[in-house]
């Protein structure tokens, strides 16, 4: 029996004469896994809201078709009405998340429906052990990472105990042993829920999904099961191929620590120490030399953005920086990204302005180059990143996929000496993915030092020339990280 059915689902956002869905239709029978997978972009978020709900309830438009949850129309049911059958874990876990701490957090929609306390504890108790994060219960949320943060938000979710689970790239920002931790989640719900996962990690969507479809340029291309979608001509004529692991496990061991290079950015001694004491980053001493390309590897929780937030300036810790010889410890973010551009791992820190074009032009402007080298910067970055067509549209109407691409632009326009990028593919399928990676490796071969903060083992073993491994906030051997990494 189908559980959700789409029928001629075609929907345009407010102002948009281009439809992002367009004559969707399929269905979900109930306790299976659906699987939707696409170029980044493609309409797979917007299919999802719809999924959920919130268009049209909660995001204006044009809508066209129907969905139907359970038999009924999603039209004509209350948010509060779908909010018992149906929920969402959005691509950035930031959006949904507003408690101080982890239990507030999840115990939040409980109390809302006048759950009892004893009741509340004992899902409030399953769910941190589910999600393996009952060691952050009592944490801030603002101090947790991206990776625990998403688990936050799934919990929260999962307390509920809704019929139907819609996940947006869950592993956008799990490291590979928590995307094996979260297929062991999988299998266990299951049992109890029918779920549909939008995915770029088509292992994960080839290994859990009964049947998926993919989606390009707001079209269903093509339906079945994973198997057989994967080994289709339309498949391979949209989406790239996955990684040999085994390659991937020899290009990586084949990887230096350590530089060649002179140094053109030295850390030493860093300590850094959240409001409430939490240790996350101890005695760090890395010297980046200039050309090189680093990878940095560490589990979620190891440190790893929190090392690029002080790099940058935003956030400071006890030591010493020094880049080109100049020590910067007192200088301020105006300073340091003179030379060193950051992308952050969320790409809404980054977006502004108004258009594309305003956004991505907003930094050369500001240095004083001339227009027309400010205009050649701007149509470079939307070529590379693929979002010349986009660039009169607000960027934050965009997915996150499009966003993570508008973030970059903004940085590569600047052509800082030293790039540091946090999780670049998050949000991209391998296609644009692969092209952006190529554009930062040209970079790198132009003489620009990058350092990648990732958890994918494919970006690292495909372009890095240098690898540092960071584990609870200590520098380590990367290949104890990776140990970790490739567990299946």
């Amino acid at each position: 029996m189908s559980i959700i059915e789409v029928k001629g689902l075609t929907y345009y956002y407010p102002g948009e004469n281009n439809c992002v869905l367009k004559d969707v239709s399929f269905k979900v029978d109930e306790g299976n896994v659906l699987g939707i997978i696409g170029p980044s972009g493609g309409g797979k978020s917007t299919l999802m809201l719809a999924l959920s709900g919130l268009i049209p309830h909660s995001i204006n438009g044009e809508m066209h078709g129907k969905v139907l949850i359970n038999g009924k129309d999603t039209a004509k049911m209350s948010m509060a009405e779908l909010s018992q059958s149906v929920q969402i874990l959005f691509q950035s876990p930031e959006s949904q998340l507003f408690a101080l701490n982890v239990e507030d957090e999840i115990t939040f929609g409980l109390e809302n429906l006048n759950v009892s306390w004893s009741k509340i504890e004992q899902k409030l108790e399953y769910v941190l052990k589910l999600l393996n994060i009952d060691n952050i219960r009592y944490r801030s949320i603002e101090e947790l990472s991206s990776g625990q943060k998403q688990r936050v938000a799934l919990a929260a979710i999962l307390s509920m105990e809704p019929k139907i689970l819609l996940f947006d790239e869950p592993t956008a920002n799990l490291d590979p042993a928590a995307i094996k931790n979260f297929k062991q989640i999988i299998n266990s719900l299951r049992k109890k829920h029918t779920i549909v996962i939008i995915e770029h990690n088509v292992e994960l969507i080839r290994d859990m999904a009964d049947r998926s479809i993919l989606i390009d340029n707001g079209k269903l291309i093509i339906e079945g099961k994973p198997k057989d979608v994967f080994k289709s001509e339309k498949y391979k004529d949209i989406m790239l191929q996955p990684h040999n692991v085994n390659e991937l496990i020899n290009k990586l061991q084949k990887i230096s620590t350590k530089t060649k290079n002179k140094p053109i950015l030295q850390i030493k001694h860093l300590n850094f120490s959240y409001s409430n004491k939490t240790r996350v980053l101890s005695d760090i001493d890395l010297d980046v030399g200039k050309g090189d390309f680093i990878g940095i590897v560490g589990l979620n929780g190891s440190g790893k953005s929190t090392l690029a937030l002080n790099i940058i300036g935003l956030l400071h810790g006890k030591g010493q920086i020094i880049l080109d010889g100049k020590d910067i410890t007192n200088k301020d973010v105006y300073e340091r990204t003179k030379k060193i551009g950051y992308v952050f791992q969320n790409p809404n820190y980054q977006l502004f302005e108004e258009d594309l074009d305003k956004e991505i032009s907003f930094g050369p402007k500001n240095i004083g180059l001339s227009e027309t080298e400010v205009k050649k910067r701007v149509e470079e970055a939307l070529h590379i990143t693929n979002l010349a067509s986009f660039r009169d549209r607000d960027p934050h109407a965009l997915s996150v996929g499009q966003k993570r691409r508008v973030s970059i632009a903004s940085i590569l326009v600047m052509k800082p000496e030293i790039i540091i990028v946090d999780e670049p593919d998050t949000g991209l399928d391998h296609k644009n993915a692969k092209r952006l990676m190529d554009y930062v490796k040209k970079l790198n071969r132009s003489g620009k030092t990058i350092i990648l903060i990732s958890h994918s083992i494919e970006l690292v073993a495909e372009y890095c020339n240098r690898i540092i491994g960071i584990k609870k906030g200590k520098l380590t051997d990367p290949k104890e990280v990776l140990r970790e990494y490739l567990k299946r």
